[in-house]
C-alpha cells in the first residue's frame, strides 16, 4: 500500500490505522510526504515498523508523489490509499484472495463509501461501459489494486496530468488490453473534496484530453466536458 500526504495531521493517523488494522502479514506500506510543515511527519514516524518506507521531501505534486511511491514498491500487488481516506476492515484479504485465485487478472477495483466527515453520503459504484464517458466513474481509484507488472510494462502516472492522472492511466490500461475485474465490494471510506473537487474545471479539461488521446469521439468528449462544467456550475450557484 502507498499513501501520499502533505500537511495531513488531522487525518493521516486514521489512514495509517486503517491499514494497520488489516492485519495482513505480507503488507508493505510506503508513505510519501511532500515536506509537510505541520506534525504529519512526526505522526507517521510514531507508527514505527508498520511503515516500511517513509520519504519526506519536496515534490512537484500528486503525480510525482504517486510515482515516487510506485518506484519504491516491491510487492506484487499495489494499492493507493489517500491521506484522508480509510480502508475498510478485511479489504486487503479479499483483494489478495481474489488475485491468488485469478492469476490472469491484472487489476481489481471495487466500490467506495463517500463520506463527509463522519457522515456517509452514498456508496459509489463504477459506471457501466455504456455510460462511459458520461459519468467517468468507471473505476474508483482508491478502491483499485494493481499488479506491479502492469506499472512495469505500461509505465507510471503521466506527469503531464495534474488532476485526472487516474483517468489517463485507466484508459491507457484499457487500450493495451490489461485484464480488469470489478468486484461488488466496498474497500474504502473516501472523503469528499480533495484536489479534484477544488480544481474541477481543470480536471474536466484533463479528462477531455485523455479521452481524445485514447480515441474517443471528439463529439462525445466535448459534450461530456460541457455537461460536467454545466453541472458543476449548477452545484456551485443554485440552491
Amino acid at each position: 500500500m502507498i499513501t501520499i500526504c502533505r500537511n495531513a495531521e488531522a487525518t493521516i493517523a486514521g489512514t495509517i490505522e486503517s491499514v494497520r488494522s488489516q492485519e495482513y502479514p505480507a503488507l508493505e506500506y510506503i508513505v510519501i510526504d511532500g515536506a509537510s510543515t505541520d506534525s504529519t511527519p512526526d505522526i507517521v514516524r510514531s507508527f514505527g515498523s508498520i511503515i516500511d518506507v517513509f520519504v519526506s521531501e519536496p515534490d512537484s505534486g500528486i503525480v510525482d508523489a504517486f510515482n515516487k511511491g510506485l518506484s519504491r514498491a516491491s510487492g506484487d500487488i499495489i494499492g493507493l490509499i489517500n491521506a484522508d481516506d480509510e480502508m475498510l476492515p478485511g479489504a486487503l484479504k479479499k483483494v489478495s484472495d481474489f488475485f491468488s485465485a485469478n492469476p490472469d487478472i491484472d487489476v481489481v477495483h471495487g466500490d467506495v463509501f463517500l463520506c463527509k466527515g463522519k457522515q456517509l453520503l452514498k456508496r459509489v459504484r463504477p459506471a457501466g461501459r455504456w455510460w462511459y464517458p458520461w459519468r467517468l466513474v468507471l473505476f474508483n481509484h482508491p478502491a483499485t489494486f494493481v499488479r506491479r507488472r502492469v506499472y512495469e510494462q505500461y509505465g507510471l502516472f503521466d506527469t503531464s496530468y495534474r488532476i485526472a492522472m487516474d483517468v489517463e492511466i485507466f484508459l491507457r490500461w484499457q487500450s493495451n488490453g490489461v485484464t480488469i475485474k470489478y468486484l461488488p465490494e466496498a474497500f474504502v471510506n473516501m472523503k469528499c473534496g480533495g484536489v479534484s473537487g477544488q480544481c474541477a474545471a481543470e480536471g474536466f479539461l484533463e479528462v477531455r484530453k485523455a479521452l481524445l488521446h485514447y480515441g474517443y469521439s471528439p463529439i462525445l468528449a466535448n459534450a461530456q466536458l460541457a455537461g460536467k462544467l454545466l453541472l458543476n456550475w449548477i452545484i456551485n450557484h443554485v440552491g
